[in-house]
């Protein structure tokens, strides 16, 4: 079974089979100007089941699906909040390239023996931003 599915990189909504399940992480990577929540902070609205404005949350919000919640990452143990690395892609609207992003969540996740997989496995598709949580940038490409 592969751990990457291609076609579920760029793909829009959450896979049938999967939900968020009590996991924010993108409530506080994911800046959203409709709450003025810069990125990186935890949004005031994360419960401790999950958002708390779950049914009434800002579209910015109810857009964005995660590539674990697409359904572009097989195994459950590849949700965010249990790998410690959150994985997107998407198509830059500035240029129309192919973005695929890896954003470490805790120092040290991105080093870690089971992402290395993913991470190898996203970049021999397209360049992989890595997003350390020191702030610094690289970019993994084959």
């Amino acid at each position: 079974m592969s751990l990457v599915s291609v076609s579920r990189l760029l793909g829009r909504g959450a896979a049938p089979e999967r939900d968020c399940d009590g996991c924010t992480v993108c409530c506080t990577v994911m800046a959203v100007a409709e709450r003025n929540k810069p990125g990186g902070t935890r949004c005031d609205a994360v419960a401790d089941a999950g958002c708390g404005i779950h049914p009434d949350r800002p579209a910015a919000c109810r857009a964005f699906h995660c590539l674990w919640l697409r359904g572009g990452l097989a195994d459950a143990a590849h949700r965010p909040d249990q790998l410690g690395v959150m994985f997107d892609g998407f198509i830059d609207r500035a240029d129309g390239e192919t973005r695929l992003v890896a954003i470490e969540l805790w120092p040290g996740a991105l080093g870690a023996p089971a992402v290395a997989p993913l991470l190898d496995a996203l970049a021999a598709r397209h360049p992989l931003h890595l997003h350390y949580r020191d702030g610094r940038r690289s970019v993994m490409s084959v």
